[in-house]
């Protein structure tokens, strides 16, 4: 019985050894996290009351400003970073607010009456490169502070 198990952890040894043995020319693809901004199955209609707590100025850790704003009487909340266009949001939870183009997603969770935290994902498009190639859409995320 020994033997045996001794057999056995030796063949799973010489299995993982053999499995890390590769060639120089040889690629490794590891996949990370993908980023992504949906729209929601279901959006919540929230009144203008509900999403008071949230229009404001929100400093991102990329030095760029939030700015998540209502005009007028309607509840819909517009979402911009800095001065780069405004973008009709749709609420996909509470406190989760995504872009109509997908543009941006907002998750803030606030904390008191002055301070917040959260992530704002924010798309990035193609954009032609030096060598005349078109890079990929991507998304890019900054973590929002006030």
């Amino acid at each position: 019985m020994k033997k045996f198990l001794l057999a056995a952890m030796l063949g799973a040894i010489s299995l993982t050894a053999a499995a890390q043995t590769t060639g120089q020319d040889e690629t490794v693809n590891v996949p990370g996290s993908m980023l992504k901004i949906e729209l929601p199955a279901a959006p919540l209609h929230l009144s203008r009351e509900e999403t008071s707590p949230y229009r404001g100025g929100y400093s991102l850790s990329n030095g760029k400003v939030l700015h998540l704003r209502s005009f007028g009487h309607g509840s819909a909340l517009y979402g911009e970073i800095d001065e780069e266009g405004m973008h009709k949001m749709v609420a996909a939870s509470p406190n989760t607010f995504v872009a109509a183009d997908r543009a941006l997603k907002v998750t803030i969770k606030l904390i008191g009456d002055d301070d917040a935290s959260g992530e704002v994902l924010i798309a990035q498009p193609r954009q032609r490169m030096a060598d005349g190639s078109w890079s990929e859409a991507k998304v890019v995320s900054a973590a929002a502070l006030r």
